[in-house]
């Protein structure tokens, strides 16, 4: 083998692992050897150079007996695909026709499964759905009647996708051939097909296969599979499994096979290779690992330079902040925290141009070479947080709100109140907001009259457990949970142990709206005052507190937020894996104590953030009938109560003035609770 070149050496063990004795005759010619000593050479020779092997992993699932939806053909797709991949080297999980809890428990061992290194595979054959952005797969057992049910009893695309990813996979690849009709037609938020999927910002080496194109719908095909799965066991069967090549003979046959009418999509991200063949792929990897290019040994770079991972987005705001600073000690800070950056080697000039000295660990002590700079951050994993600047809190008063009064109270363990002097303001959102949804419109003028005496904070723990006991007030276990972007239900969980630890400062969670309303009961007999939840249109006007923006917070940059709110973020993300989040750190991964971030112009805190809180109306699916007053809307669907502000485990499009969402009267939630309002007398 020392005597190939480079050229010569690809060729010998294509042709050794291939067993192709045709070629190995042609390379006899030029390497002056009998057949039978190259031949004999090749077993030594692929023992030599095989890899190490990895792990190959697949999750199939094919659902057709759906109750008032049913498919012809994802079962079989599931079946078929399952035995192709197996004999590519996969160790296939197949799951037909499976309800709501056999699709999630599907999911989480297929987690379990993936190794750091290796390949995840993730089939799905069934009815999928786009849902305010998001692509849900549906189980056999969900309803088409209601959209609140999509998002509950379904699986997010997008949160397979992220376990995958958070494996450290070497090739992540999604297969959805899940938007066969449209059965959900009759629900208002739902769009046509599915949509491009978010994956995140460190999701190299992922493939993703839809059907047909974005927000269109594929043909479920008739026979033993459908249309596209039987594209794609062709491709799969044909020479040169180069995962390229697979799916664009897939594309061009399922083109040729509607005459034009479905045309399958893809989105790569994957660096370097990959075959669906073994031994294709471990030829591919090797002559990847022979012809990496070697690094350049005039590049100016700190070989005593630790590079940690870091997460771009943070890196790009960071960057923001000091990119026109002429102060060394903002680089080095820059440089602790991303010296693994592309930035980063200009950031090391700027120190020593500037006369900054470079700690040991980030930087040669030589003079650097002025180098470009690059704009372009590179997509690695996850670190910690930028350093930001503290907040400023700024005062508006240009609808009608003036200065907060000083607290107040009506026991020693009651609600800390602040009165709010009404106003008029603007309800909802207008096409400027990309992440409206469409109960958010239309955006109308509302006026709030008189005064309010609004709680300061939300309802604590312990406020919560002294009403608990002196009315010994059952509370049946069972609270809900979206931990890890997947719905559950803890049937144990309750106010007092609702999955994580709280102390007596933090919100009350895990409390329905019905548990609120005998709350103010209580709270009204025990002051001899009138206390209520806040209306919806009241809520929104205390929580914009004279702001127009998505967010009371001055600074629109979503790495702010976690200097105004306890969010979705990297503490949360350590908990929860698969959520999308704030690329910023609050340290709290679940709730935090009340007061702990600023308040908003009115002196009011966490109206964003933390909880969400329960209101008063009665749920109406949009604003084309109101309100425009403070008024609680009596009419609507009211077994069912609004909740608005965001979470601990709330994601940018939720943390916002305008989001609104709702839930049963009797339903409990880790991320749900309440504020309270005192009427005025």
């Amino acid at each position: 083998m020392e005597k190939l070149g480079f050229s010569f050496r690809e060729a010998y063990l294509t042709a050794c692992y291939q067993h192709q004795l045709a070629n190995l005759r042609a390379l006899l010619v030029v390497l002056g050897v009998p057949l039978f000593v190259l031949v004999g050479m090749c077993d030594s020779a692929l023992a030599a150079d095989a890899p190490k092997k990895e792990a190959r992993v697949a999750l199939i699932v094919g659902n057709s007996d759906y109750k008032s939806a049913p498919l012809e053909n994802p079962a079989n797709d599931a079946s078929d695909l399952a035995n192709a991949l197996e004999k590519k080297g996969f160790k296939v999980l197949v799951r037909e026709n499976v309800g709501e809890r056999g699709l999630k428990e599907a999911v989480d061992t297929f987690a379990k499964y993936l190794q750091k290194g290796g390949i995840g595979l993730f089939f799905f054959a069934g009815h999928g759905i786009q849902v305010k952005g998001e692509n849900y797969l549906m189980p056999v057992d969900i309803g088409f009647d209601s959209e609140t049910d999509i998002a509950y009893k379904g699986v997010s695309a997008e949160y397979v996708l992220s376990r995958m990813a958070e494996s450290g996979n070497r090739v992540n690849i999604v297969i959805l051939d899940a938007c066969r009709n449209n059965p959900f037609q009759a629900a208002k938020k739902s769009s046509k097909g599915l949509g491009v999927m978010n994956v995140g910002r460190a999701e190299v080496g992922t493939f993703i296969a839809y059907a047909t194109s974005p927000g269109s719908v594929a043909r479920d095909g008739t026979g033993r599979n459908g249309i596209y799965t039987r594209s794609l066991l062709r491709a799969l069967d044909a020479p040169d499994s180069d995962i390229d090549k697979v799916f664009g003979r897939v594309r061009t046959g399922v083109v040729q096979e509607t005459a034009g009418d479905q045309v399958p999509w893809t989105s790569s991200s994957v660096v370097g290779s990959f075959a669906f063949d073994v031994a294709e792929d471990a030829i591919a990897q090797k002559i990847a690992a022979q012809t990496r290019p070697a690094s350049n040994v005039n590049e100016t770079v700190a070989t005593n330079v630790v590079s940690a991972p870091f997460d771009p987005v943070q890196e790009q705001a960071a960057w923001n902040r000091i990119k026109d600073s002429r102060n060394p000690a903002d680089f080095i800070a820059y440089l602790e925290k991303f010296s693994g950056a592309a930035r980063a080697a200009f950031a090391r000039w700027i120190v020593q141009k500037y006369g900054g000295t470079l700690p040991p660990n980030l930087g040669n002590s030589a003079p650097i070479a002025a180098p470009a700079p690059v704009r372009t951050p590179v997509p690695v994993a996850t670190s910690s947080a930028p350093t930001v600047a503290e907040p400023v809190i700024r005062t508006q008063s240009s609808a009608g709100i003036t200065e907060p009064a000083s607290s107040h109270r009506d026991c020693p363990n009651c609600p800390e109140l602040v009165t709010v002097q009404g106003g008029e303001f603007t309800m909802g959102s207008g096409k400027e907001d990309k992440l409206r949804e469409p109960d958010e419109e239309p955006a109308h003028r509302v006026t709030v009259s008189g005064s309010l005496d609004v709680g300061k904070y939300e309802v604590t723990r312990g406020q919560y457990a002294e009403f608990a006991k002196e009315t010994k007030r059952e509370h049946k276990g069972g609270c809900n949970s979206t931990l890890g972007g997947r719905f559950n239900k803890n049937p144990r969980a309750l106010w007092s142990n609702p999955g994580f630890a709280q102390k007596d400062d933090e919100p009350v969670v895990c409390v329905s709206w019905d548990d609120a309303q005998a709350y103010v009961a209580w709270l009204s007999k025990k002051t001899g005052k009138v206390y209520r939840l806040l209306s919806e249109a009241e809520w929104e006007f205390v929580a914009r507190a004279g702001t127009t923006g998505r967010r009371y917070w001055p600074e629109t940059d979503e790495a702010a937020a976690c200097k105004f709110a306890s969010v979705a973020d990297i503490s949360f993300k350590r908990v929860s894996l698969g959520m999308p989040i704030f690329p910023c750190d609050d340290n709290f991964a679940y709730t935090a104590p009340v007061g702990r971030f600023p308040p908003n112009a009115l002196g009011l805190y966490d109206l964003l953030g933390n909880v969400s809180e329960w209101i008063e109306d009665c749920w109406n699916g949009d604003y084309t009938s109101g309100p425009t007053t403070g008024a609680a809307r009596t009419s609507g669907s009211c077994t069912e109560r609004g909740f608005r502000g965001g979470a601990w485990n709330g994601k940018p499009a939720t943390v916002r003035a305008a989001y609104r969402d709702r839930e049963s009267t009797e339903e409990r939630h880790d991320n749900l609770g309440f504020r309270v309002v005192r009427v005025a007398q």
